[in-house]
C-alpha cells in the first residue's frame, strides 16, 4: 500500500509538473483527443506532440455529477457570458461573479463543457454543476490548442482507497501555485 501511494504522489508531481512549466504545443491541429479524469481532477490533451495535463474541477454527484461518455468540441468562445437562474452575467474582465472564467468550450452535451472559473480554489475537488473547470491561465491554453470536433471523453478511474486525501491535498498546493504565479 504504501508503495501504490508513493507511485501516486509521484505520478501526480509529474503530471503538474508537465502542465505547469512545460510550454503547450504550437498547433491546436496537433491536439487530437481531450480526455476528463474524474476522479484524478486531471484533463489530458492527446496529440501528435504528447499529452499535456491540467488539473480541473467537476460536478459534484447526482444531478450536478459530470456525465461519464464520449463527447465531442462544439463551441469555443472568448470572454463567454454566463447566463445562470435567469440572470445573464457580463464576461468574467467586466464581472468576476461569471463562473465561467475567460474562456468556454461547449461540447456535444448540451449546457455542458470546459470552462475557466472565478473561484480558483475549487479546482481539483468535485464542485461544479457538471462543467469541467480550470485555472483561467490554464483553460486560455487549452483554448488555443483545442478546434471543433474533437473527441472529448469523460472517464472515472477509481482512486484506491487511503489516496483521496493525497489528491486534494497536491492538487490544493497547485492552486496555490497557479494563484501566486498570476497570469502568464
Amino acid at each position: 500500500m504504501r508503495n501504490l501511494r508513493r507511485f501516486i504522489v509521484v505520478m501526480l508531481v509529474i503530471t503538474a509538473g508537465v502542465a505547469v512549466w512545460l510550454p503547450a504545443p504550437a498547433a491546436a491541429a496537433s491536439v487530437s483527443e481531450i480526455v476528463v479524469d474524474k476522479s484524478f481532477h486531471v484533463t489530458l490533451l492527446r496529440g501528435t506532440s504528447g499529452t499535456t495535463a491540467f488539473p480541473d474541477a467537476t460536478g459534484t454527484t447526482g444531478e450536478n455529477a459530470t456525465p461519464v461518455g464520449t463527447y465531442k468540441v462544439t463551441a469555443r468562445q472568448a470572454d463567454p457570458y454566463w447566463h445562470w437562474e435567469g440572470k445573464v452575467y457580463s464576461p468574467y474582465v467586466q464581472n468576476q461573479n461569471n463562473a465561467l472564467g475567460i474562456r468556454w468550450i461547449g461540447i456535444s452535451l448540451p449546457s455542458y463543457g470546459l470552462h475557466g472559473t472565478n473561484d480558483p480554489f475549487s479546482v481539483g475537488k468535485d464542485v461544479s454543476h457538471g462543467c469541467v473547470r480550470h485555472q483561467n491561465a490554464d483553460i486560455s491554453k487549452v483554448f488555443t490548442m483545442v478546434s471543433s470536433g474533437i473527441p472529448v471523453k469523460v472517464i472515472e478511474t477509481p482512486v484506491p482507497q487511503g489516496t483521496e486525501a493525497m489528491v486534494t491535498d497536491f492538487f490544493e498546493l497547485y492552486d496555490l501555485a497557479a494563484v501566486l504565479r498570476g497570469p502568464r
